[in-house]
This record gives C-alpha cells, structure tokens and sequence, in this order.
C-alpha cells in the first residue's frame, strides 16, 4: 500500500507521509462514554482505536518543507516509515530544505535524529513556535512517563542537532510563503496546525486536536492523557473542526486515516467526514 497522499493548493502541492499505524489502548482515552467503552471492548478489529502517524510535505517550487518527522525507531515495527515515504514521493533526507514541527511529542519529533544524536535532514532549517520552543527547554520536568523528563531531553536532544539551523516563530509569522501557522494550544502548550494558502485554493492541517478519528470526530469530548491541558486541548478541537467544517475547509491531520484529505460536515454536536 502507499505511503503518500497528494493533492494540490492553487500551485503548492502538499502530500501526506504515512509514518506508520499502530491502535491506542482503552486506557489512552478520557471522556468516554459507557457506550463507546463498550463499542471498543467488543470490537475485535480495533477499528475505533486505531490512528495513523502521519507527516507531511509541503513544495512550493522553491522549498520542500516537511512537516513532523514521524516515530523513527520509538515506536515499535510498525512505525518508522518517514524515509520510505519520502523516496516514494522521490524525496531523499537532503532535499528537505526546511522543517516545521507541530508539537515535540516523541511521535512528531523521533525521525529527526539518528541513533548517533546527529540530524537526518542535514539541509533543512529546523522552525518552531516560541512557546513550543519554551515549554521543552525551559520548564523543569518530573518523571511522569507521558509528557516527563524523557520526553523533554528527546526535544532537547533534536533542537542540539538542529541548533544552527534552528528558528523560533513568533506568532503569525509564515513557516514559508503560502504556509502559515494556526495556534491550537492544549494538546501542549504550542501546539500549531498551519494552513497552506494560494489562489484563492486553502487546506487547512489540524495538528494533532485527534488522535482517533473514529471516536473523535463524533464525540469531539473524548480526549487522551496525551494533552497537557485538556481543558484547552477540548477548546482547540472544537475550535479547529468548526473552522473546518463551516469555510467548507480541505482539511487533514497528524492523525487522520484514509482518506487523508477530507472535508467535514457537522450534525449536532459531531463532525462527518463528506469526502
């Protein structure tokens, strides 16, 4: 099966990387309601808890930005696909000139490094946003496994590789031309989706406000112990559908299964994927 998804936005054309799939257990997910723990214990397939790991590419003729790194080897057998991905789009390492990450969640920043510290895209200036940047390197961490120390020296460790290729957005300002940022804070603290804009043509990339489109999408309330502020997490999901689903927005995500290009519909409280 292909690993990458491409569409095109007025003369940007943008492709999705599929990293790699894995299902999340019961555990992971906040919020849900009796039927749904129901629905996913008896469900043998898995199907409501099973996300994909996606990046993206974004060319605009003069750059080739990629988007989140993927897992690299953290994440197990069925993980760690980026490079695949990128020579089926006929992509090497070296040819990425630039890098924007979401969020520095291991399983948006474990394929930028090597195993020897050093960084895959040799060639790319490294961007993120200033308060992603701050949160990693500047708060003190406990041990907590998810979102702990680990996962802060993992940040620091890739922006040491990155450092002199490293640029902190503030807000508002464009990742390259015809891509912006879209704060979406909760999920961590500078958590970004981006737009990609260009004659009169827009897609709109979600970040991470879903990690399993099969229960999210319609209970927009179910959260995961991912999210560091889950209050804010839930404001950024609803606010990021909404805008989606009301500018009748072409729209994907770091978590989206197939089709990686979507728009939705919402009906009540829910959202529904239209094509």
């Amino acid at each position: 099966m292909s690993r990458i998804s491409t569409t095109s936005v007025g003369n940007i054309k943008v492709t999705t990387l599929r990293d790699g799939e894995r299902t999340l257990p019961l555990e992971a997910l906040k919020n849900l309601s009796d039927e749904d723990t129901s629905r996913i214990n008896s469900d043998e397939n898995q199907s409501f808890t099973f996300t994909n790991f996606n990046a993206c590419v974004i060319q605009n003729g003069k750059q080739n930005l990629l988007v989140d790194t993927g897992c690299g080897t953290l994440f197990g057998p069925t993980c760690g696909f980026i490079i695949d991905a990128l020579d089926e789009l006929g992509l090497g390492p070296d040819d990425i000139t630039d890098i924007f990450i979401t969020h520095f969640h291991p399983d948006h920043i474990g394929g930028c490094i090597n195993e020897d510290g050093s960084a895959v895209f040799r060639n790319a200036n490294f961007k993120i946003a200033e308060e992603e940047h701050n949160f990693w390197t500047l708060k003190e961490f406990g041990s907590d496994e998810i979102n702990g120390r680990d996962w802060s020296s993992l940040a620091k460790n890739v922006l040491s590789a990155y450092d002199a290729q490293l640029e902190v957005l503030k807000s508002n300002k464009d990742i390259i031309s015809g891509v912006s940022t879209v704060p979406l804070p909760g999920h961590t603290p500078g958590h970004a989706g981006f737009r990609v804009d260009d004659e009169n043509q827009s897609m709109f990339h979600m970040g991470d406000i879903i990690h399993v489109p099969n229960l999210q999408l319609k209970d927009p309330n179910i959260c995961t112990l991912f999210d560091i502020d889950p209050e804010s997490a839930l404001k950024s999901r609803k606010y990021a559908l909404d805008m989606a689903s009301n500018d009748n927005l072409l729209c994907t995500s770091g978590h989206i299964l197939e089709p990686k290009f979507i728009h939705l519909e919402k009906r009540g409280s829910s959202y529904f994927i239209t094509s």
